[in-house]
């Protein structure tokens, strides 16, 4: 008796069965945390190389302070490449702070700064700041005074996302200044889940035109 020929066509290979179900399993998963965080995911925010700049979003701690954080009086005029307008100046008080911040090694994610929520505290008060895009700072507020790339030969992109393997120097000031010996702690907390970095140091007995606050 002749048998008609079996096609290879004619159902699943044991490989695409297991391929179909990692597809199904992991749509699956992507819709219960989208659906459980009542949020629909925006697709405009792409990465380098296609991935959806969310992992910040479902990570922890992203954010880390690179370098020393420098601190200035509360003057108001040029500072670096930033214009700083204080309402009440005061060369006898620290009122700029300047830390420089990066992701940490291994990120795959980005930070939007545009959401970044900062505040500034100085042992009695908090007061949060807003971003100023400007070049001109009018205090209370903060900016993006520098943009950086680690990797030789490239630079920073011009977009507010703060990814792997760049630095975003940024430059803070309060309303008012903080007396030599007093505190003053910083928080920046990126929005999502990551943990907020914090920022704290001790105001020096001299307030000098630049102060390594280390």
């Amino acid at each position: 008796m002749i048998h008609p020929a079996i096609s290879d066509d004619d159902g699943f290979t044991g490989l695409e069965l297991v391929i179909t179900l990692i597809v199904l399993i992991s749509v699956t998963a992507l819709a219960m945390v989208y659906l459980g965080s009542n949020s629909v995911p925006d697709w405009s925010r792409m990465f380098p190389g296609g991935l959806v700049a969310e992992s910040m979003y479902m990570s922890g701690d992203t954010i880390q302070l690179t370098g020393n954080v420098y601190g200035f009086p509360a003057v108001s005029g040029p500072n670096g490449k930033t214009i700083v307008a204080f309402p009440n100046p005061d060369t006898g008080q620290l009122g700029i702070i300047r830390p420089t911040v990066s992701l940490f090694m291994g990120s795959t994610g980005a930070i939007d700064m545009e959401r970044l929520q900062v505040s500034w505290n100085n042992g009695t008060s908090t007061e949060y700041l807003l971003r100023s895009p400007s070049t001109t700072l009018q205090c209370p507020n903060w900016t993006i005074s520098g943009k950086y790339n680690l990797l030789p030969g490239r630079t920073a992109d011009s977009d507010d996302w703060l990814e792997p393997d760049e630095q975003f120097e940024l430059t803070l000031c309060p309303t008012t200044g903080v007396s030599p010996y007093g505190s003053v702690r910083v928080t920046l907390s990126p929005d999502g889940v990551a943990v907020p970095l914090k920022i704290a140091r001790t105001v020096p007995p001299r307030i000098q035109p630049v102060i390594n606050l280390g």
